[in-house]
């Protein structure tokens, strides 16, 4: 018997899921970019999904794209934020997460090269906790162009402190984009309170299958498309929208909805302490990385 603890990595996909992914593919497999009745339900569907994005997202406002995953909505965000800073003289660097999933400085690095910017990438320190340094922050925020941190690290679990980031960019000029990746049906995110202008997210995070994602665009954050071509999703990111992925992915939203398919964070803690419980019995001096209380509560 497999014991599989490496869920900030991939999950399993929720039986759910897998229902509605198959029954897309059999039965409502119509492209949602066709106007007969077959295209219109799978049209439906889409746009049912997206809906329930925006309800556990917290964004009622702004555009919410299916992306393949959180690399390609991390790709697009850095190349909007970046075109928009061509020609400014206010700003001269890229800050992110010390802690950050490589995926986002090395986007930083490929576009700020691909575009011949020639603004210093740095990482922003984190303390002993592993949360960011706000005064380190604050200090260099104001020549920053975009700002990148994590809503939750995917290796330690450390929740990032988000309204101390947003106060520590209140003066400055930068684009914040927040990988939301670990905090999706974990955090009370509310994107559309705070100034978060681009935030990626990647199903198999949570019990969708690999290939499906969302990207948050913050209404009047820059935006250009990295996909061009069909026109699929307003414009914003062409190529036919995977449906079977998206009735995945909706299927796992409307259980993050129903309030019962998913522990609750009180139930899950309680789990989490008692494994800290038995390793510590078990491994006397055994030293976590993270205090619990700023930490996912699926995360030890």
């Amino acid at each position: 018997m497999e014991i599989y603890l490496d869920a900030n990595a991939t999950t399993p996909v929720l039986p759910a899921a897998q229902a509605a992914a198959l029954a897309c593919m059999g039965e409502q497999f119509g492209n949602p970019s066709s106007t007969h009745a077959t295209g219109l339900r799978a049209r439906a569907l889409l746009e049912q999904t997206r809906a329930r994005a925006r309800r556990v997202l917290g964004a009622p406002t702004g555009q919410l794209l299916f992306t393949s995953g959180a690399t390609e909505g991390i790709q697009t965000a850095v190349l909007s934020a970046l075109i928009s800073l061509r020609g400014r003289d206010d700003v001269d660097c890229l800050l992110y997460g010390a802690t950050e999933h490589k995926a986002v400085p090395a986007a930083l690095h490929h576009w700020n090269r691909v575009l011949d910017l020639g603004l210093v990438v740095a990482p922003i320190p984190v303390d002993p906790q592993g949360r960011h340094a706000l005064d380190w922050l604050r200090r260099h925020a104001g020549r920053a162009g975009l700002v990148c941190t994590m809503a939750a690290n995917n290796e330690s679990g450390v929740i990032s402190d988000l309204d101390g980031i947003a106060a520590a960019l209140a003066d400055s000029p930068a684009l914040w984009l927040v990988d939301g990746v670990q905090g999706l049906g974990k955090l009370d995110l509310r994107l559309a309170e705070r100034p978060i202008d681009y935030a990626p997210f990647s199903g198999h995070k949570l019990y969708a299958p690999k290939g499906i994602g969302l990207l948050y665009v913050r209404d009047g954050a820059p935006f250009t498309p990295l996909m061009a071509g069909g026109g699929q999703e307003g414009g914003l990111r062409s190529g036919t929208e995977n449906m079977a992925g998206v009735a995945a992915l909706g299927a796992v939203l409307a259980a993050l909805e129903d309030g019962h398919t998913f522990a609750s964070p009180a139930v899950l803690a309680q789990h989490r302490a008692r494994l800290a419980e038995a390793l510590s019995e078990a491994f006397p001096g055994l030293v976590f990385n993270a205090p619990a209380a700023l930490s996912l509560p699926t995360t030890l």
